[in-house]
């Protein structure tokens, strides 16, 4: 279908256009008139028929397409032959295509009304023209001048159109007879391009500058004076015609050819218009088509405009698969498309896709006609004919934001800074806001006011963060960069990562302003800005706690200075100098100083002022150990003392306050006699292993700290049974030998140490309880002098405690007999607060006791303890053990019965520790001794729709289920033939893999026996193996089979078989 007007009409323009029937071209009259549709006109279509048209009348309706292509021509005046310029060649180019001016437009609405609106203004002119035939003398004049201009027409439009200047000439007959001409190339050369691509109308126009005729007809002059008129001239023309249609449409529309009839009636026309773009539609549809899609924002919402049409020049649908996160609308008027976000888009553009669904089936038929013309439109489909109704077109495109905020940033500073410190955190609260944007590309940190020269940012990155830091110094700004951007957390943890120092108080505060620039580049309006405060430096002075050594003895090695050095500082971790001035010094009085291993303190002593300097930055710890390993020596007694003062001094160069002060004693060299301090408290538990006397020893003022012998003994409170022992290994120079039972004697020069190490492997056993006993120590000097006072001892003796057992249980343990032993107590608890051996355990039958009944233990490996049985009640697990091994020992015994069913047994439980204490309440376990219980079987036969042959293997037992409460195993089952017998039948087992039971068939007994100890599954699966055969069906002559009872039975590990065997039949057919 087409929104082309018809190619014949003409310009609404014209002035005085005159009318003529149409349907006078289908047939050939002679009239008096001259014949005016031959003139040449502007712009005028021919009547085209072409491949549709051929269709159409092939269908049995062209005439009626025919007649309502051409329903009114329209014939030019004098006037309006003067008035046209132009051929209508001249709107074609030498190829034949169409100017993009005359191509068809989608958007022929008002032109097709327009059109109807000529076609009824020119049938009521037509109407009202006058039907006498005879032309008056000025009609004649008036058209002699009107062919005349009509051929100055021609010749103009010969030199503007090349292609048909050769075949458009005017000639006029003395007959008055106008001959058109059809070129036949020129029909083929219109059918072949008439659905050709470049036109998507499907109609292509000839260059010819007349009307298209279906077939020639002769126009007869009425008058002598027209015919001396066009006599001059006569008006030759090529037109493009389809021979076929041109017969079809002659011979249907011969009976019909009169000159007189009246105009068609424009409502059949519209109607037959309407006919002819159904059937265009229907079987010739082409699909619509998206020249270009274009767009422009407004404000928040795009105008996207698609450049549409149908090729058919249908009138188009559109239906829009609204997108995600806004909606589309389509503009009524303008026809464009509007989309708005249901949200305003800020920050990052968003992309946009949606779908159009075009639609020329607007115009469909509806009801049973609509699924008819459905049903003809899809076999033209079928045929490659017809192209689909609807396009699905995506269209896609990005929205700008509207709006792109700055960051904001809210910054509290942190803590002040104090001269000298480490550097600070500049900030303790850094939140940042930008409502649109997710990451930042830098923040740039700057002193703005009160910037002093030492002022510093530094920035250390957080563990796994892509930020940056640089600091300029000469534009004192601290820059932190993310190549490629960092989310605004990471941004937040790189700011509170940065830290302030300074070198110089200034005017006590900084202001620090921070700019932060997103990943959008928008920067922020006002920087945010944090104050950094500076505090003064605080120096506190370092104190001293010192404590003195012993006295020096004249003669004797330097002593010690002092025996407590505590310094303390609460603002400085390290010491510069240490100064030790000996106030009251006499001549000889020295401090030296060796340095510990390790330490930089180092050490200077100046004669002449008696004072010790140390120095070097080291830590407080560093200069405690320096001041402990200061020496004091004197030549001089003296007042018996010398004061020494101590002045500390910082790393920030801080002194102390007061001056510590040490007094240091000074002794004459009198020999001091031996001492000996020992330290113990042991407590002995009668029955334990020996427990060791002293746990240390000092021993004091031995010559040259060497030792020649030393005695321990029992001295006080000792009783029978107590004994002194030496548990330690020998050793090179001392020699221990043992007295008796209660003294030890150590000889040997062995130093001190020596001494006191052989001392510490004394220990003390006894065999009673009794008061505390007393042990003195006493040792000797090479020249033979001993401690006056002995050094001692006291030792405690305690009796021991009793161990505890219990073996908890719910439920006893249950036997049966003949079956393996039954674990007696499978739960023991054990406790002893003072031992964590034990010796001995005894189990002994008690109540209920049976004969037969026996306890039984298998030896753990890895465990110690042994077993003894006495044959009638009593086990003895016996050995030094721990208490957890005799807890595994006593949970592995087993019991075991051959009577006395129905009889509970008692059985006690008693340990013994190594103290040789027995627990004062022995545990009690019990038993439950019962007799095995019989297996069950059930079992099921065939089915009843087998039917089984002679000759043919039957599985007897289709299904067995067996049943034993106290047993998992069998030992044997039978399968016997028990009735209908008959010479032949056997049964067999084959065995199964991986299944230890066997069978064999005695053929006397017709029982099939199987052995073997299995599981209860393995016997199910045996049982269900066993195959049944029968050598003939031993039925009678009346009889159609014989059937055989089969009896199974079981046998459990206790011998027992099962109370009611199992009963199968097997029938055999003939």
């Amino acid at each position: 279908m087409s929104a082309q007007p018809a190619r014949h009409r003409s310009d609404a323009s014209r002035t005085q256009p005159e009318f003529w029937a149409a349907r006078d071209l289908l047939h050939d009259v002679t009239s008096a008139g001259r014949p005016r549709h031959v003139r040449k006109s502007t712009t005028k279509y021919a009547t085209h028929v072409g491949r549709v048209g051929a269709l159409a009348v092939s269908l049995g309706i062209g005439f009626a397409i025919a007649n309502s292509a051409t329903p009114v021509a329209y014939a030019e005046t004098d006037a309006d032959s003067s008035s046209s310029s132009t051929s209508s060649s001249t709107a074609e180019s030498a190829t034949g295509e169409r100017s993009e001016a005359s191509k068809p437009s989608v958007r022929s609405g008002p032109r097709v009304r327009a059109d109807r609106s000529e076609r009824a203004e020119a049938r009521a002119r037509t109407e009202s023209r006058s039907t006498d035939a005879a032309l008056d003398e000025a009609d004649v004049d008036e058209d002699v001048d009107a062919a005349a201009s009509g051929a100055d027409e021609l010749d103009q439009s010969s030199s503007t159109a090349p292609d048909n200047s050769a075949s458009e000439q005017l000639s006029v007959s003395e007959t008055d007879e106008v001959t058109e001409t059809v070129d036949e190339q020129a029909v083929e050369q219109d059918l072949d391009t008439e659905a050709s691509p470049s036109d998507p109308t499907g109609v292509v126009e000839t260059a010819t500058t007349t009307v298209q005729q279906v077939f020639p007809r002769r126009a007869e002059v009425r008058t002598a004076a027209y015919a001396s008129v066009t006599s001059e001239a006569r008006v030759t023309r090529e037109v493009t015609a389809d021979n076929v249609v041109a017969a079809v449409v002659s011979t249907a529309m011969a009976p019909l050819v009169d000159t007189d009839a009246p105009v068609s009636n424009p409502i059949n026309d519209a109607v037959l218009a309407w006919v002819r773009r159904l059937i265009n539609h229907t079987f010739f549809n082409k699909t619509p088509v998206v020249h270009s899609v274009t767009t422009e924002q407004l404000l928040g919402s795009v105008i996207i405009d698609i450049d549409a049409e149908d090729p058919n020049g249908d009138p188009l649908t559109y239906d829009i698969v609204q997108p995600e996160g806004g909606f589309v609308v389509r503009e009524i008027l303008t026809g464009k498309f509007i989309y708005t976000p249901t949200v305003p888009v800020i920050g990052d553009p968003k992309p946009v896709e949606f779908q159009v669904v075009i639609r020329d089936d607007s115009e469909h038929l509806t009801g049973a006609l609509g699924a008819i013309q459905n049903l003809l439109h899809s076999v033209a489909r079928a045929f490659g004919l017809a192209q689909p109704d609807t396009l699905t077109y995506t269209v896609n495109f990005d929205v700008e934001p509207i709006l792109q905020t700055p960051p904001g940033l809210v910054a509290i500073g942190s803590l002040p800074y104090q001269l000298g410190e480490d550097p600070v955190k500049l900030l303790s609260v850094a939140e940042i806001i930008d409502p649109d944007s997710e990451s930042l590309k830098r923040a740039v940190l700057k002193f703005t006011v009160g910037y002093q020269d030492g002022d510093r940012l530094e920035f250390v990155a957080p563990e796994g963060s892509a930020i940056q830091g640089s600091w300029d110094e000469e534009g004192r700004a601290l820059t932190l960069l993310a190549e490629g951007g960092a989310s605004l957390a990471a941004f937040e943890a790189a700011l509170k990562a940065v830290t302030f120092s300074a070198t110089d108080l200034g005017f006590g505060a900084r202001t620090v302003g921070i700019t932060l620039t997103d990943e959008h580049d928008k920067t922020m309006l006002i920087p945010a800005t944090v104050l950094a405060t500076v505090l003064p430096a605080v120096k506190l002075p370092p104190t001293l706690i010192a404590a003195p050594g012993l006295p020096y003895r004249l003669g004797d090695d330097p002593t010690r200075l002092l025996s407590i050095a505590e310094v303390g500082d609460p603002d400085s971790a390290d010491l510069s100098r240490v100064v030790l001035k000996i106030l009251n010094a006499r001549t000889g009085d020295l401090l030296e100083f060796v340095a510990p291993d390790g330490s930089p303190v180092e050490g200077e002593w100046d004669a002449q002022n008696h004072t010790l300097t140390l120095g070097n930055v080291a830590s407080k710890a560093a200069y405690e150990a320096a001041l402990k390993a200061v020496t004091f020596s004197a030549t001089e007694l003296g007042l018996l003392s010398r004061t020494v003062e101590i002045t500390v001094t910082d790393q920030s160069g801080t002194e102390n306050l007061v001056p510590a002060l040490v007094l240091i004693g000074v002794v004459a060299s009198p020999e001091l006699p031996l001492t000996v301090v020992p330290v113990g408290l042991p407590f002995y538990t009668l029955g334990k292993p020996p427990v060791k006397i002293v746990s240390s020893v000092g021993i004091s003022n031995a010559d040259d700290n060497m030792l020649s012998g030393a005695t321990v003994t029992v001295s006080a409170a000792r009783l029978s049974g107590d004994k002194l022992v030496y548990t330690g290994a020998p050793t090179a120079n001392i020699t221990v030998t043992q007295t008796n039972d209660y003294t030890l004697t150590l000889s040997g020069a062995a130093s001190v140490a020596e001494y006191e190490q052989v001392f510490k492997q004394i220990a003390f056993s006894a065999t009673q309880l009794g008061v505390t006993r007393t042990v003195s120590i006493t040792v000797s000097e090479a020249d033979g002098g001993t401690n006056p006072v002995p050094g001692l001892v006291l030792v405690n003796t305690l009796a021991p405690l009793a161990p505890t057992i219990a073996a908890p249980s719910l439920v006893p343990a249950t036997y049966t007999i003949g079956k393996r032993g039954v674990v007696l107590a499978p739960t023991v608890l054990i406790g002893d607060l003072d031992s964590t051996n034990l010796t001995k355990a005894t189990l002994k039958i008690g109540l209920g006791k049976q004969a037969g009944d026996k306890l039984t233990f298998t030896t753990i490996e890895g465990n110690p303890i042994t077993a003894t049985w006495n044959g009638n009640d009593t086990l003895t697990l016996q050995g030094l053990a721990t208490i957890e091994q005799y807890r595994a020992a006593l949970q592995s015994v087993t019991f075991e019965a051959t009577g006395g069913a129905v009889i509970t047994r008692f059985v006690s439980i008693d340990v013994t520790d190594d103290s040789g204490v027995e627990s004062v309440l022995p545990a009690s376990a019990e038993v439950f001794v019962k007799n095995p219980d019989r297996p069950a079987l059930i079992v099921t036969g065939p089915s009843l729709f087998e039917f089984p042959k002679a000759n043919q293997n039957v599985r007897p037992i289709t299904s067995a289920t067996i049943i034993d409460t106290d047993s998992t195993v069998l030992t044997g089952a039978s399968v016997k033939i028990t009735g209908g017998f008959t010479t032949g039948d056997t049964l067999s087992f084959a065995g199964l893999a991986n299944n230890p039971v066997t069978g064999s068939f005695n053929g006397t007994t017709r029982e099939l026996t199987l052995t073997g100890t299995a599981t209860l599954g393995q016997y199910k699966a045996a049982l269900e193996a066993v195959t049944f055969r029968a050598t003939q069906h031993g039925a009678g002559w009346l009889e159609l089979f014989k059937t055989r009872t089969l009896t199974i039975n079981i046998t459990d590990d206790s011998g027992l078989n099962a109370l009611l065997p199992g009963t199968v039949l097997v029938s055999i057919y003939k």
